[in-house]
C-alpha cells in the first residue's frame, strides 16, 4: 500500500498540495478506464463510444439533443462516433415524439456491451469503496460533486432524478 503520509497531509490549499490532487485525478481516472479501455480496443471503439454508450443505456430513449448536452461534444463528434455505434448494432436510432426528433437505444449487443464495461469499473470501485466508512465516501462523493460545473450539475440530477 502506497506511504499515506505522502497522500495526507496538511492541506493548506497551497500549488504543491492542489498538484497531488491533479495527478490523484489524473492517475485513479487513467486506471478506472484501463479495464474498460482495452475491451473497446478490440472493438476499435474509445472512450467516446463508452460514454456514449453508457449514458444511452442509462436514459433509454434519450434524444440525440439531450446526448450532446451531457456530452458536451460537437454534432460533428457525436455524429461519427454513433453512425459507428449504429453500423455495428450497438444503438438503434428511432424517430421520436415529433418527426424530428431521433431517440437513441440500446440494442441487446449494446446493453451487454454497456453491462461489460460498467461490471469492470463497479467492480474496481466497490473493491476500493468497502475500505471506507459512510463519511468518507460522502466527502469523496461531495468533492466529485463540487467539482461539476453548476450548469452541468442540473444534467447530473436530471440524470439521476
Amino acid at each position: 500500500m502506497a506511504d499515506l503520509n505522502n497522500l495526507i497531509s496538511p492541506f493548506f490549499l497551497n500549488d504543491k498540495e492542489i498538484k497531488k490532487v491533479i495527478e490523484l485525478i489524473f492517475f485513479s481516472y487513467r486506471d478506472f478506464t484501463a479495464g474498460p479501455d482495452k475491451i473497446l480496443e478490440k472493438l476499435s471503439f474509445g472512450r467516446a463510444h463508452h460514454r456514449a454508450i453508457y449514458f444511452v443505456g442509462k436514459k433509454n430513449n434519450i434524444t440525440i439533443k439531450e446526448l450532446l448536452g451531457v456530452l458536451k461534444i460537437t454534432k460533428q463528434s457525436l455524429s461519427r462516433v454513433l453512425n459507428q455505434l449504429v453500423k455495428e448494432g450497438f444503438i438503434v436510432v428511432s424517430t421520436g415524439l415529433d418527426k424530428r426528433t431521433k431517440t437513441l437505444s440500446l440494442t441487446n449487443n449494446g446493453k451487454n456491451l454497456e453491462n461489460e464495461l460498467s461490471t469492470i469499473q463497479i467492480n474496481k470501485i466497490k473493491k476500493v469503496i468497502n475500505n471506507f466508512n459512510h463519511e468518507d465516501i460522502n466527502g469523496f462523493k461531495k468533492i466529485l460533486y463540487e467539482m461539476i460545473e453548476a450548469d452541468n450539475k442540473k444534467t447530473f440530477q436530471d440524470l439521476n432524478a
